[in-house]
């Protein structure tokens, strides 16, 4: 039965561990003190690795301590215990004042004080470290894991050792009795340790490229930021050009219209790249409010009603009933979504088409649907278009190219809202893009 010891500094800058009632002991050339039964356990503590600072970096970098267990990491351990015939496997990693296992085969403790860590002694060379017969070795006869649970006996353990040489822990197995490993064993657990590896690699890539995409994000927001300001600007003075442009003459007219067209068309992707940054950083807020479906459907056909006339097609809208269908949504969000449905479907269908909006209730969500009868969509490429930047080619109406965002934004806004939208088309009969809204 171990005492939990209070920790106390000793005269030789090392650590004492005591009882409540035991006498302070310091022995020079032993660096820790451990009270087990109300005796003096003295124990020879691993020293510091040369690169200690650099190893310590690169484990917090991992951002690998303290987090739940993983399966890679467990079929790792698992595998080694069975190969070498031990109890206990684990992926032990080694921070400033302990032992944590990422994984932990056979042993129901995460953690131990570092300075009673076989895998201390373990970090400090390449090679597998290899500990026999706790009881037959100075380092660990009076070790409180080899003295008392889980009675450590039996320790190999193959480092850890990262691309840049650095080594952050050990694969080690443990057994209760003194055995030997052979040399296929050895080769096994030091492979595997290798996997080990490749799993806090690949941990570390990935948290350099959700850095990278996090600063990529803000770099595009803060340039399509100090963009939209100048070009609202430039927008809104050629809208009052355009619109007033008896006073113009035929070839300034012409200039001042193609130059409201193109300022127009940049606005439009410098909002889409900003919804899709705010999308992706989790911050776009959302005001809901109970709002009739019907009047809804109609702002949006009086919002696109002129650029579907651009296009040779117009809109029809098949409403069910009298009875009106209130939901709960954040109106200019779904106003957003029904405009790039409408635009997409006058884009890219036949002239004289009429495209149909339509609705429905199943007294639990509303549903909404936008229908072209143009060339369709190749099933082949259906699972394509709610991808960023996916642009499919068409033979028909193409005439205002976009960014390739406008459905992937539609989708992100939809399951903010709880809803969910998909596509139905047949080939030349008719395209159907769905979506669903909660009702109110």
């Amino acid at each position: 039965m171990l005492i939990r010891p209070y920790i106390r500094p000793n005269k030789q800058g090392g650590i004492d561990y005591v009882s409540a009632n035991a006498e302070l002991f310091a022995d020079c050339g032993w660096h820790a003190l451990y009270i087990q039964t109300g005796s003096v356990i003295k124990m020879k503590q691993a020293k510091t690795p040369d690169d200690e600072q650099q190893r310590l970096k690169l484990l917090q970098d991992t951002g690998i301590l303290d987090t739940l267990e993983e399966q890679a990491y467990d079929d790792l351990t698992q595998l080694a215990a069975e190969i070498c015939g031990t109890p206990i496997a684990l992926v032990s990693l080694i921070d400033k004042d302990r032992q944590w296992f990422k994984s932990h085969y056979g042993l129901n403790a995460r953690e131990t004080p570092r300075e009673f860590a076989f895998c201390a002694h373990a970090i400090l060379n390449d090679e597998l470290f290899i500990v026999e017969d706790a009881s037959q070795d100075d380092r660990f006869h009076d070790n409180p894991l080899y003295t008392g649970d889980p009675h450590v006996k039996f320790y190999a353990g193959a480092p850890l050792i990262m691309s840049n040489h650095v080594r952050l822990g050990t694969l080690c197995v443990i057994a209760n009795q003194s055995r030997t490993l052979t040399d296929a064993q050895k080769n096994s657990l030091t492979a595997l340790a290798r996997q080990v590896v490749s799993q806090l690699e690949l941990r570390l890539r990935l948290k350099e490229l959700e850095s990278l995409d996090h600063a990529k994000n803000e770099f595009i927001a803060m340039v399509s930021h100090e963009l939209r300001t100048p070009l609202t600007a430039i927008y809104g003075a050629l809208s009052l050009f355009t619109n007033n442009n008896a006073a113009l003459d035929k070839n300034n007219a012409t200039l001042i219209s193609m130059a409201y067209r193109n300022t127009k068309r940049l606005l439009s992707i410098v909002n889409d790249i900003l919804d899709v940054v705010t999308l992706n950083s989790g911050k776009l807020q959302l005001y809901r409010e109970r709002i009739s479906l019907k009047q809804l459907l109609e702002d949006a056909i009086g919002l696109n009603q002129s650029f579907c006339a651009d296009c040779n097609t117009s809109l029809v809208l098949h409403y069910p009933g009298d009875k009106d269908i209130i939901v709960r949504c954040d109106a200019q969000r779904i106003l957003q979504v029904l405009s790039n449905l409408i635009s997409n479907a006058a884009k890219f269908t036949f002239d004289n088409d009429i495209i149909e909006i339509s609705c429905s209730s199943d007294g639990k969500q509303a549903f909404v649907m936008v229908t072209d009868h143009g060339p369709g969509i190749p099933p082949d490429k259906q699972h394509l278009l709610f991808k960023k930047f996916q642009q499919l080619a068409a033979r028909v109406n193409n005439k205002h190219p976009g960014t390739g965002l406008g459905l992937n934004i539609c989708k992100n806004i939809i399951q903010l809202h709880s809803g969910d939208i998909d596509v139905e088309s047949i080939a030349d009969v008719k395209t159907s893009f769905r979506f669903s809204l909660p009702l109110a």
